[in-house]
């Protein structure tokens, strides 16, 4: 069972991909995590990559691609796998699409999560975090940055959740991201899904999708 995600920042995939891993126990293929491993592990391209984003350049599509491919290749895939916030523009889908005929892999579903943008940027700028734990909070609630929370740390925004910079990502991403959506319904393998503030409904909609 092989599955991608699509969607804005902040529509929800992350939420939905860590049910698909609760449900039928496939791993989730993270391009930052792949990245951060293979820092970690010491190779010579981990070495690579580090002085790369040293410097803040973007890791190359090429090299992205290799890292892809080589979790691929690995036993815990065999089962199947979760794409989530890879590919970002239509050169990488093209790119990965080559690597999956190379390999004999199949993409079998392909969601979409949709949502108004307006709702996005409410979604990410109200989103706080606590500097000492886990939880997170959202203006929503009557919580404020510098508010105790039950983690014991302090509420704060990060950078990225300011709205001038959830603007630019939400930008960026129907610039280079929404023409994938186009490649995949040309494949008869997308699944448009209206997201929103319910996400248990959400995925009792794409488990009866992908159980059917």
């Amino acid at each position: 069972m092989n599955i991608l995600f699509l969607g804005a920042p902040g529509c929800g995939k992350g939420t939905q991909s860590k049910l698909i891993i609760k449900e039928f126990g496939i791993p989730q293929i993270s391009t930052g995590d792949l990245l951060r491993e293979e820092i970690k592990g010491g190779s010579s391209l981990g070495k690579e990559i580090q002085d790369i984003m040293s410097t803040g350049k973007f890791v190359s599509d090429d090299l992205v691609l290799s890292l892809v491919s080589k979790k691929l290749g690995q036993d815990e895939c065999k089962k199947g796998f979760i794409l989530d916030g890879y590919p970002r523009n239509i050169s990488q889908a093209e790119s990965l699409d080559e690597l999956f005929i190379a390999k004999n892999i199949s993409l079998e579903y392909v969601f979409l999560i949709d949502v108004p943008f307006e709702t996005l940027i409410e979604r990410c700028t109200g989103r706080l975090l606590c500097t000492s734990s886990g939880y997170i909070g959202n203006t929503d609630r009557g919580e404020k940055v510098g508010d105790k929370c039950e983690g014991g740390g302090e509420l704060y925004q990060r950078e990225d959740d300011k709205e001038e910079t959830v603007k630019n990502r939400l930008n960026v991403y129907q610039e280079q991201t929404a023409p994938i959506i186009e490649f995949y319904q040309n494949k008869n393998i997308l699944h448009k899904m209206i997201g929103g503030n319910d996400p248990a409904l959400l995925s009792k909609k794409i488990l009866e999708i992908i159980k059917s």
